[in-house]
């Protein structure tokens, strides 16, 4: 966002807000951004890695005719490729600032995209973690079967996978959703003052 252009609207729409609050929220939307831009890159790094390892991992299984096992790792192939292009959807989702439209109007698409972000995080259980727990499974038990260490595997991957899921709602509550609150805030004190 140009936010020395939005600071001068900001003054000019809505003299009686507390200036303080459009600078926390400048720099609530520069994390957000900055980390979007992070949890991306890293998430890419990751499923490339994900996707040559399991593609490797594919060739090896179908040489040996775990058919099985061959169809679980495409699972994971495909999954790899999937999750960036998901993410970069909801990257996308962040608008820019458009001067020309009034700040209300901004205000409310950066709460949008703040929401849909936090909607993204609370369903990570189908887009994020279950496909790749369903391919993890699935060649475990292919290639070890009932076995002992295929059950304590998974039940670690399960925990982890948790783990994962929790961090992801937590996220989705304190930062995300938190952000648009602050957001709609703004909106509600702006449309007071003119209505008033």
């Amino acid at each position: 966002m140009d936010w020395d252009s939005l600071k001068q609207q900001w003054r000019h729409d809505a003299p009686a807000v507390p200036a303080a609050s459009i600078a926390e929220l400048q720099a609530l939307d520069k994390a957000m951004r900055r980390r979007l831009r992070r949890r991306d890159l890293i998430e890419t790094v990751g499923a490339v890695a994900v996707a040559v390892f399991f593609t490797l991992t594919a060739l090896g299984m179908a040489s040996r005719g775990e058919w099985a096992a061959f169809g679980f790792s495409v699972l994971l192939v495909a999954w790899a490729v999937v999750v960036p292009l998901r993410l970069r959807q909801a990257r996308r989702q962040v608008p820019e600032d458009e001067p020309q439209l009034p700040l209300v109007e901004n205000l409310g698409r950066q709460r949008d995209a703040a929401l849909a972000q936090a909607r993204m995080l609370e369903q990570v259980w189908l887009w994020y973690l279950g496909p790749p727990f369903i391919g993890i499974a699935g060649i475990t038990l292919a290639l070890r079967g009932l076995s002992m260490f295929a059950l304590v595997y998974l039940a670690v991957v399960v925990v982890l996978y948790l783990g994962i899921g929790w961090y992801n709602q937590r996220t989705a509550r304190t930062k995300f959703r938190a952000h648009a609150g602050k957001l709609q805030r703004q909106i509600d004190a702006l449309n007071e003052e003119e209505n008033a």
